[in-house]
């Protein structure tokens, strides 16, 4: 599995933000991000605003058409998903504070996977731009200090943005395939962090069985290599969901966390709730720790671009 997952490549950043004038944001700030962050996008790359995207003659060379609306191509894929999955995850602030002063420091993960990765400039111009624009309620400003890229080893750092000098460093480190780390002993401990949204038989799953996580990381991942880096998972995906239901939970503190998001496309509140807290398995789980930690890294489950779906892994 380890030399399949290799075909993908990615890349993890943080983006420094103080904010200028007094913020309020909700509890959980995905939505506030990712929401402000692709209007400002569209805003910056779009000739044709009033059309839908994909009437637009020039959709097929757009750069907000690939990374906000990847199509599937053709009718969709045969699970009925019109989009691929976004080349992005948005991770947004992790403290609940709603209230900001001017000079508090707001930080923001950002991963992006494969061709996304040429547009790095764009994202980090129109995280600028959108912190001259304003977030939140009251729309209150926040300054792009810096942009620092993470390396695949703990404490691997280094700035490649400042906006007062206004380059981007030519290199920084990409990953490909899931980082390595120590071992995490004789059981498999996992912190939820955002609510993880995984449907099994058409509904939302309010308890996390391993094949369903392997499944689901199994097909996000294979989404990923092929419409963003160009490459096929030559796994057996079958056999690896068959190994996967050997591995059972034994302990688990896991709940239900409702999260509530105002959806300007639908013109409608939605409620995108999911698991949160911690799950232990038993069982023969180690040859899906390769799987598991690049997992930890791209999410899983529903709306990821929203910062969903991120866990750890414990030792």
């Amino acid at each position: 599995m380890l030399d399949e997952l290799c075909k993908i490549r990615y890349a993890r950043f943080r983006l420094e933000m103080t904010a200028v004038d007094r913020l309020r944001l909700p509890p959980y700030k995905g939505s506030t991000f990712r929401g402000a962050f692709g209007h400002t996008f569209k805003r910056l790359v779009c000739v044709k605003r009033d059309l839908d995207c994909a009437t637009c003659l020039i959709c097929d060379r757009c750069v907000y058409y690939y990374v906000f609306e990847t199509p599937f191509g053709g009718e969709g894929d045969s699970r009925g998903y019109a989009f691929a999955p976004h080349p992005f995850v948005v991770e947004p602030p992790e403290e609940t504070r709603e209230i900001y002063e001017p000079g508090d420091e707001l930080r923001v993960g950002l991963v992006l996977v494969g061709r996304a990765l040429d547009y790095l400039p764009y994202f980090i111009y129109a995280f600028e731009e959108m912190g001259h624009r304003g977030v939140g309620a009251g729309r209150g400003k926040a300054a792009l200090q810096r942009v620092i890229a993470l390396g695949p080893e703990p404490g691997d750092e280094r700035c490649i943005y400042q906006p007062d000098i206004g380059q981007l460093a030519p290199d920084y480190p990409v990953c490909v395939g899931p980082p390595d780390s120590e071992a995490v002993g004789t059981r498999l401990r996992l912190r939820l962090h955002t609510p993880i949204r995984l449907k099994a038989e058409g509904h939302y799953t309010r308890r996390l069985d391993f094949s369903l996580l392997v499944r689901a990381l199994l097909r996000r991942t294979s989404d990923l290599a092929r419409f963003h880096c160009g490459a096929e998972l030559d796994l057996d995906y079958r056999q690896w969901i068959e190994r996967a239901a050997g591995v059972s939970a034994v302990a688990t503190t896991l709940r239900w966390h409702d999260w509530d998001r105002y959806s300007q496309r639908q013109e409608r509140r939605m409620k995108l709730g999911g698991l949160v807290g911690e799950v232990e398995f038993a069982g023969e789980w180690a040859p899906f720790l390769p799987l598991l930690r690049l997992g930890a890294d791209l999410h899983v489950g529903k709306g990821t671009g929203f910062g969903l779906g991120r866990y750890e892994i414990l030792r």
